[in-house]
């Protein structure tokens, strides 16, 4: 019988396994299951069988039947691949580990067992073995003579592997010694470059990303990544010239809108007009380019333009309704009209299916939103996951000041507004800061807190106010009436019935 062999296709960064397709010759299930009813044991019919549960996508039987033929014979090649293959496909990676390594041992020569060990290995996310796998398939396929389509993948994976390693210099060269086998196309170059940039190397990326262009000048992630190079050597008007190239190269509508996206996003600190109108062009080519409608969202809720910012995430989140940016986008916008049950809920969907510095977002604003709502406790369990995971925001901090103050707890308000103090000591974290002084009765540490507020920014009367409640517990009386008065001009009118006659 001819030898099933796997070939694994290389599909961005996932692996994933195909098989060749069965002759027409070969017998049907019910024929394959009559025949191994006939004659019990029949190794040749139960790996015939097996391959045509595999065809047919029945994998437990698959799984199953090759188990048995092992049991029979457990040298036997094909039934260790087709039952490693049937696990594989049913998710069962570590159980595919086992049988793939079976074949490595019990067939050292044989390139497709070292090959598809590999592959399984970075499925189980295990980078190093995986990248020793794929070295010692590669090795054997060269020794073999095999042909150059057949080695393509294996190249490809052994870069994959050394990049998520952290060394994507190595998965430059491995790539680079490979064109010498497999010959140069558009996919190994650009992976060059990319790998090239990613080890800090974005000078050398560039010819080969000119060798991508002069074959598809409307490639886009070699356009993009071309762009960001000349953009981090300061070059941003020979970025946008390369995009323009490409943008009149490109004839796909989808295209030309992520390549207007490109653009917008780096014209937006130089000129956000035209970021904007690039964005609705965008927009316009390309229904589905949510991030197009995200940027602009982003834009308008930053110039204080809910309503609109809103429009546009809503539309974004007509297209991905599951992409938690846009999620904290809409939380954000809801946030700003004051609408805080809406801003409350978008926030936690968001929070839900988030990580890192979205997640962190997320709960800020649910907090935040919570608060709004007098949920203190929900407010400060929200806020102190926000503050955890974002140290460094001032804004989770303070929050998490506030809604400690509202429920009472004065020391874990000061401890929070403190370090807000630390990282932001705006005017309005330090008058926060002073109140709580106030109400520990730490009056020489809110005197000088709002001191301070008052000398940044006279204008605030609150600040006067709450500083004269720590003059006048300090006993300096005149100078408590001096900015009762100036809080009373500012308007403050709990100013008045403090002020002597």
């Amino acid at each position: 019988m001819k030898p099933m062999w796997i070939i694994l296709l290389l599909l961005g960064s996932w692996f994933a396994f195909a098989q060749t397709t069965p002759s027409a010759s070969s017998p049907d299930l019910a024929t394959l299951e009559a025949r191994l009813r006939e004659k019990p044991g029949d190794l040749a019919t139960m790996i015939a069988l097996g391959n045509a549960y595999l065809d047919a996508g029945r994998l437990d039987e698959a799984a199953g039947i090759f188990e048995e033929a092992l049991a029979l014979d457990y040298q036997n090649y094909d039934a260790h691949f087709g039952l490693g293959l049937a696990l594989y496909r049913k998710g069962d990676f570590q159980g595919a580990l086992f049988e793939f390594d079976q074949v490595t041992r019990l067939f050292p020569d044989r390139y497709e067992g070292w090959y598809n060990l590999a592959v399984t290995y970075a499925d189980l996310e295990r980078w190093r073995e995986s990248a020793d796998a794929f070295r010692r398939a590669l090795a054997l396929g060269e020794e073999q003579k095999l042909a150059p389509e057949v080695l393509r993948p294996a190249y490809l994976g052994l870069a994959a592997s050394l990049r998520r390693l952290g060394s994507p210099d190595e998965a430059a060269a491995a790539l680079i010694k490979a064109m010498d086998k497999i010959g140069e196309d558009e996919e190994v170059l650009f992976l060059i470059a990319d790998n090239l940039s990613m080890a800090g190397k974005p000078k050398e990326a560039i010819p080969y990303l000119y060798k991508v262009l002069n074959r598809d000048r409307a490639h886009l992630a070699a356009v993009s990544l071309l762009a960001d190079i000349y953009v981090g050597q300061g070059l941003t008007d020979r970025a946008i010239r390369e995009l323009d190239r490409s943008l009149e190269a490109a004839d796909r509508p989808d295209v030309k809108a992520s390549l207007l996206l490109k653009k917008a996003r780096i014209l937006e600190s130089i000129d956000p007009d035209k970021a904007a109108e690039l964005l609705r062009e965008a927009a316009e080519l390309d229904g589905k380019l949510w991030q197009a409608r995200y940027s602009l969202g982003s834009k308008w809720l930053q110039e204080g333009d809910a309503d609109r910012a809103l429009m546009a995430f809503q539309q974004a989140y007509s297209v991905k309704p599951d992409e938690p940016r846009i999620l904290v986008g809409m939380a954000a916008a809801y946030f700003q009209k004051e609408d805080y049950q809406q801003a409350l809920r978008y926030a936690k969907l968001a929070a839900a299916s988030s990580e890192g510095a979205v997640k962190a977002d997320a709960l800020l604003i649910a907090g935040k939103s919570a608060y709004q709502l007098g949920r203190y406790g929900d407010a400060r369990a929200m806020l102190l996951q926000a503050a955890e995971m974002a140290p460094d925001r001032a804004d989770a901090w303070l929050w998490l000041g506030l809604a400690s103050y509202a429920l009472k707890d004065i020391n874990a308000a000061i401890t929070a507004l403190e370090r807000a103090v630390q990282l932001d000591p705006s005017p309005i974290t330090r008058l926060n800061l002073g109140a709580a002084y106030l109400a520990k009765k730490r009056f020489g540490d809110a005197e000088r807190m709002l001191t301070q507020v008052v000398l940044e920014d006279p204008d605030n009367a609150e600040a006067w106010y709450n500083l004269g409640w720590a003059l006048r517990a300090l006993s300096r009386e005149p100078e408590a009436q001096r900015a009762w008065r100036r809080a009373l001009e500012l308007g403050f009118e709990p100013a008045r019935s403090l002020i002597k006659k």
